[in-house]
């Protein structure tokens, strides 16, 4: 089953909303108040080009577009002052580990799920297969995009504030790797008597199912 990841999704703006129900005068409206920055610069306000639609396409149409088929995504948000200090955290420090973590966890929340948390032995093979994919290193990681905006907040009295810069990221992995990471965990991880080697089997079936 395909999945996306997004660890953090920013918004470009927020609207003013007001919700009612009619006939029901003792309820009162719920109310938001509009974003206090605004949108003073981006990646193509220089040339005239779009922003790109990932950037605002919920989780669903993410997992139906034909262009991640095969892949799974991630989806990256990082602020700060300095546009090429937030693009070195995000690129360098923050996707490869964020990616590894996710996938880790994406295994553990399938294992949990088949209800064999009560084997111990399954349990205890299955905690270090995890451990093994959250150590190791995801090939085959691609950036599919980033873009970047340049927010001014405003304070109360309405003057200009502070400026941020908001950079987010797309990245993709096939999920053939992904598939071939854990089964490697998998093989990584020694089983010796009968009731590791049926932990192990018991394991690997588990995630062929899903993954």
């Amino acid at each position: 089953m395909k999945k996306t990841y997004v660890a953090i999704l920013g918004t470009l703006g927020l609207v003013l909303l007001v919700a009612g129900c009619a006939g029901t005068p003792d309820t009162p409206a719920a109310e938001f108040e509009q974003a206090s920055f605004k949108i003073i610069e981006h990646k193509n306000s220089t040339l005239g080009g779009d922003v790109p639609d990932w950037t605002s396409m919920d989780v669903g149409e993410l997992e139906e577009d034909e262009r991640f088929d095969g892949r799974y995504v991630f989806r990256f948000e990082e602020t700060g002052e300095d546009l090429a200090g937030v693009k070195t955290i995000a690129d360098n420090m923050r996707a490869p580990s964020e990616v590894a973590r996710l996938v880790s966890t994406r295994v553990e929340q399938v294992f949990a799920g088949a209800q064999v948390g009560d084997q111990d032995f399954v349990e205890t093979y299955f905690e270090n297969v995890v451990k093994t994919v959250s150590e190791t290193e995801i090939n085959g990681l691609r950036k599919y995009g980033d873009f970047w905006v340049l927010k001014q907040y405003v304070n109360e009295d309405g003057s200009p504030g502070e400026k941020e810069y908001a950079y987010y990221t797309l990245y993709t992995v096939e999920e053939d790797i992904v598939e071939e990471l854990i089964e490697r965990a998998i093989e990584g991880v020694d089983a010796d008597t009968e009731e590791e080697l049926s932990a192990k089997e018991r394991v690997r079936q588990v995630l062929e199912d899903e993954f």
